[in-house]
This record gives C-alpha cells, sequence and structure tokens, in this order.
C-alpha cells in the first residue's frame, strides 16, 4: 500500500496537469501513488493524460462523463484512493523539489497525525517566477481542529496544501454534512471533521508545494467580488458547522480568514484596477459581513476607497523593502535555495 495518494480532481487544464505531474516524476517513489479525476474536459486531458501511463507506474485516471463540478470531483478522486494519506493537488500546482521527501518525513516523524499542513511558494502564471512564500507558522504538531484552523484556516483553502488520514477522510466524507457541502472548498470541512476535537495535525514549515498565481478559472468566469463572496460564505459555512458548540474556535478562524484571505483578495483587486461600482459594493458586502471587527474599519474599508494606483505604489514598496513580506520571504528563499531551482 502506498504511503500518499496524489489525488487530483481536474478540468481543462492540460498543459498545467502535464507540468504537475513532471514534478511528481522528478520525485518518483513506490510511496507516492497517483490518482487523476477528469471532470469531462473540453481540452485534450485525456490525450495528456494516456501519455503519462508508461511514465508513473500504476496511474489511475477516469473521466466523467458530463461535469460534475469541484467538490464532486474531489469525492470521486480520493474514493479512489489507497494510500495511509490524501494529498489533494491543484491541478495548475506543482510539488517542489524535495516536498515529496520533506512530507514523508513529517509523516514518519508523526505517525498518529490525522492531517498535515505544508508551506507553500507562489509564483507568477508562468510558474516561472517566484512572487512569494506563504507565511507559516514554524512547524509544530497541534492536537485538535480548533486550534489548527485558529492558526491555519486560510491556507486551509489551498487545496494542495493539506495531507488527511485517508481512513478518517473516508468516515468523514461519508458524514451528511460533507455531502451536503457544495461550496468549493468542501475538502476544508472535511479535514476539519476528520482531525475533530483530539487529532493531530501537523504543520511542516518548509515549501513542499508552488502554487500558480493569476489562474483562478471561477474568477475570470465570475468576476474577483463575487470570487471574494463565494469564499467569505464558504469560510462561514465550515466555521458555523465545524464548531457548532465552539464560539471561540468560530470567531477566531472568521477572524483569521479575514485578517489575511479577505485582505489579501481586496488588495490584489485594487492593484488589478477594480471599478469604483465594484469597490462600492465590496465595502457594503463587507460591512454586513465584519462590521464588528475592528480592522474592517482600520484596514479593509480605507484600502477600498484608496485610488487604485495608490495602492500599487504602496504594495510595491512594501515588497521591495519590508524583509517579511510574502515577497521578502521568496526573496530569502531564492537566496538559500541550492543552484539549479
Amino acid at each position: 500500500m502506498p504511503r500518499i495518494s496524489i489525488c487530483i480532481p481536474t478540468y481543462n487544464r492540460s498543459t498545467c496537469l502535464a507540468e504537475l505531474l513532471d514534478s511528481i516524476i522528478a520525485q518518483a517513489t513506490p510511496e507516492v501513488e497517483v490518482v487523476v479525476a477528469d471532470d469531462a474536459s473540453p481540452d485534450d486531458t485525456a490525450e495528456v493524460l494516456e501519455r503519462y501511463r508508461d511514465r508513473i507506474p500504476g496511474l489511475v485516471s477516469f473521466r466523467h462523463p458530463v461535469n460534475v463540478g469541484v467538490d464532486r470531483n474531489i469525492a470521486a478522486v480520493t474514493a479512489r484512493a489507497t494510500g495511509d494519506y490524501v494529498w489533494l493537488m491543484g491541478d495548475d500546482d506543482r510539488v517542489e523539489r524535495g516536498g515529496v521527501r520533506r512530507v514523508l518525513a513529517a509523516l514518519a516523524q508523526w505517525p498518529e497525525a490525522v492531517a498535515v499542513t505544508v508551506g507553500v511558494v507562489d509564483y507568477d502564471v508562468t510558474m516561472r517566477k517566484i512572487t512569494g512564500i506563504r507565511q507559516m507558522p514554524r512547524t509544530q504538531y497541534i492536537k485538535g481542529a480548533g486550534p489548527a484552523f485558529s492558526r491555519l484556516a486560510e491556507l486551509l483553502g489551498y487545496i494542495s496544501a493539506t495531507l488527511v488520514k485517508r481512513s478518517r477522510w473516508e468516515k468523514a466524507a461519508a458524514d451528511p454534512r460533507s455531502a451536503s457541502m457544495a461550496n468549493l472548498y468542501s475538502q476544508v470541512f472535511i479535514a476539519g471533521l476528520a482531525v475533530g476535537r483530539d487529532g493531530g495535525w501537523g504543520v511542516v514549515h518548509e515549501p513542499c508545494v508552488g502554487f500558480r498565481s493569476g489562474n483562478d478559472q471561477l474568477k475570470r468566469r465570475v468576476g474577483w467580488l463575487e470570487r471574494l463572496r463565494v469564499d467569505v460564505r464558504a469560510y462561514d459555512e465550515i466555521a458555523g458547522a465545524l464548531f457548532a458548540d465552539d464560539r471561540a474556535a468560530q470567531r477566531a478562524m472568521s477572524r483569521r480568514i479575514f485578517d489575511t484571505h479577505v485582505i489579501a483578495r481586496v488588495v490584489n483587486a485594487k492593484t488589478e484596477g477594480a471599478s469604483f461600482g465594484e469597490t462600492v459594493r465590496a465595502a457594503m458586502y463587507l460591512a454586513g459581513r465584519y462590521a464588528s471587527v475592528p480592522r474592517f474599519w482600520a484596514l479593509a474599508l480605507p484600502l477600498l476607497v484608496t485610488p487604485g494606483a495608490m495602492v500599487r505604489a504602496v504594495r510595491r514598496a512594501y515588497q521591495r523593502t519590508v524583509r517579511t513580506s510574502g515577497t521578502g520571504r521568496g526573496r530569502q528563499f531564492l537566496l538559500q535555495a541550492p543552484s539549479g531551482r
């Protein structure tokens, strides 16, 4: 039985999928199984997968006859896994050099871990230029989903950053609440449910996966404001379902999502040229959700009313000069990386 099943739900990204599979092949080990679920892609995904059958021993791949959506495709691909741990992977991401080795080492260090979340490198859309390193807690072992979500909530929505013990995943996925959670983030809820109050959650500070920026299919289809609403609604639903009896954990998760994820979406929208009408609607929406959060008034609202050119200038200055910014961490990462990256 493999130690890890890398489970890839994919749709219409054959070129990106090939790059991801190449990154897995570069770290080939019998301890890793690869499972791919094609959600009725209209491109040449089926042909690409056929070309990789001889290169990835035991590759498991299948295609839905009709598009079933993100959450149902996640359920389908994980149901085919046979490894000890399920490692969901975005089809346009990649495994960083040494990432598999670091994950296996973490699992050996924490044999009782139900979930493990790993560090992330942010790239541009070409995956050639590092744009930053995600803010990550130090390597540690956390007990319980509440404390984990209070420290990691914004990282958990990134599909490629978390592994979950398969036996616990399957039990949590069978819960009726999981089946009804069709908010594009069902995997976050399932991970939290799998860990529960007493399960272990490992954190690996070192980057193990790479994220491709600027390639959000949903954002291109519905726009940044609706994308923001989708995220806020999903995280609120997950917090309410997971921590119905723990108001402190709910509040901690909600505020962490606001302080990191929501603020990042607002900054990105302003730097990308969001219209005045969109920013007004965003301000009204966020006020309805976060009026009691001081940082809405102190940071989010001022950002929304500040001209985009000014936000871009401040962001560039911050990235150039602040060592602890994502870009600053990225520079340090490049300086410390082995030659040939």
